[in-house]
């Protein structure tokens, strides 16, 4: 479990902005390589090679309370976007402490912006920047450090915490990591958003599921996935996965509160006979799945295993999500 000091103490307050339009006025403000500019204003050269090859690497956390999940530590967030940088060979020109640092900056920059229950997501992008001879650009690395509030993200999602998401496992499958190491977090990212389309054609409502070369299960486009077996929480090898945060958490979780954990290879087969499934991510950190492609997982949605993870997360972070996810729904209701 996370101990105090894991966590940045970084807590903001003020009045509280409740859409895009609004903290768009009021002046919301995002980090552009060393400099503040206004939400609004932000903006990267189209010769920038993010845009131009998808050649950048970001990393994402949010915070509870306040407070900032695991922006620093063993496994933490700001380690695995340079982790990401170094095994592609990209140089921001700053170390961690200073993205650190300036990370910090931006969440106090932009403290009047948010209240007390108002957390939000926190956003790092970096790449190597326009090359040299572009007119009017100078020659240095892309650093972006914005701010992006939770409550319009969350309030949509806030009945699936009880009554679980369809998963649709997908013909487009995941870009091995004989290709792209999937655990470098990039933006080169067209293979998710081809997996959700499919999804969505068989239904509407469906969350993408895909699997790597071979056949077995991988994750979902940008959230990790896991199921329970005999009260068991098993993972995807890692081989084929982003390694995310969250999943790490709960890994953490699971050996606080007695529920074994292992990684291997499973296969649809598991998946439709598991007694629980669940994906998991930053933002709403889990979620049960109800079905996989039509076919009920277990028999209570959510299950005793993933109330026990939810509950031991809960305790880990001081703050109840689900209960935020519901209020955030009530009030923009």
């Amino acid at each position: 479990m996370m101990k105090p000091d894991e966590l940045s103490a970084a807590k903001i307050g003020g009045g509280r902005t409740t859409d895009r339009e609004s903290r768009m006025t009021d002046g919301l403000l995002v980090y552009q390589n060393g400099r503040y500019v206004p939400e609004a204003e932000a903006a990267v050269s189209v010769f920038d090679p993010g845009v131009m090859f998808g050649y950048m690497v970001f990393d994402v956390t949010r915070t509870f309370g306040g407070v900032p999940f695991r922006l620093r530590g063993e496994w933490g967030h700001l380690e695995r976007l340079y982790a990401s940088m170094k095994r592609v060979g990209i140089d921001c020109g700053m170390d961690i402490d200073a993205m650190e640092a300036a990370t910090l900056a931006t969440i106090e920059r932009n403290a009047g912006h948010f209240g007390d229950g108002d957390d939000y997501m926190i956003r790092q992008y970096v790449s190597n920047g326009p090359p040299p001879g572009v007119p009017g650009l100078p020659a240095e690395p892309t650093v972006v450090i914005y701010l992006q509030p939770l409550r319009e993200m969350l309030a949509p999602r806030a009945p699936f915490y009880q009554t679980g998401v369809a998963a649709q496992i997908t013909n487009q499958r995941s870009v091995p990591a004989r290709l792209i190491d999937p655990k470098v977090k990039n933006t080169s990212r067209i293979y998710y958003r081809l997996a959700q389309a499919q999804a969505e054609m068989v239904d509407r409502d469906a969350w993408a599921l895909m699997t790597d070369e071979d056949g077995f299960i991988t994750e979902g486009p940008a959230w990790s996935f896991m199921i329970v077996q005999d009260g068991v929480l098993i993972s995807p090898e890692s081989r084929n996965i982003l390694l995310g945060v969250t999943r790490s958490a709960l890994i953490d979780v699971a050996g606080e509160v007695g529920v074994p954990f292992i990684e291997k290879n499973i296969d649809a087969y598991d998946v439709i006979n598991a007694d629980e499934a669940l994906f998991c991510t930053t933002s709403f950190v889990m979620l049960p799945v109800a079905t996989v492609d039509g076919h009920a997982i277990g028999t209570a949605i959510p299950g005793p295993v993933t109330d026990r993870l939810r509950a031991g997360f809960i305790a880990m972070t001081g703050v109840d999500y689900v209960a935020q996810a519901r209020r955030f729904a009530e009030e923009l209701a």
